[in-house]
């Protein structure tokens, strides 16, 4: 009986790829470009994730945090605050300062 419901939980684990985990709260979402790595990010107001989405033989992790922080600042219209881009080659976390000026 198990082996019947492998197939349609297949589908529902790739479709949860890129998609940010419910308690963050990060409700808007994107795509960009940036230092030949394509991320989808992931924000609100307060803070963003970016994921690292195209295939790389060993990318650089600092290419990666400032090509995302790149990316983050492209989709969201935000500065992203200094020194807060932490991750790996996958996921960058930061905080975003979206204050009109």
């Amino acid at each position: 009986m198990r082996v019947r419901f492998l197939p349609l939980i297949f589908p529902l684990v790739l479709t949860a790829c890129n998609v940010a985990h419910p308690l963050d709260g990060l409700n808007r979402t994107g795509t960009a470009s940036a230092g030949g790595h394509d991320f989808r990010v992931n924000w609100n107001l307060e803070s963003a994730q970016a994921t690292r989405t195209n295939p790389a033989w060993r990318p650089g992790l600092t290419q990666v945090i400032q090509s995302a922080v790149q990316a983050t600042q492209e989709v969201t219209g935000c500065k992203v605050r200094p020194g807060t881009a932490i991750g790996d080659i996958a996921l960058v976390n930061m905080a975003l300062d979206c204050r009109v000026e």
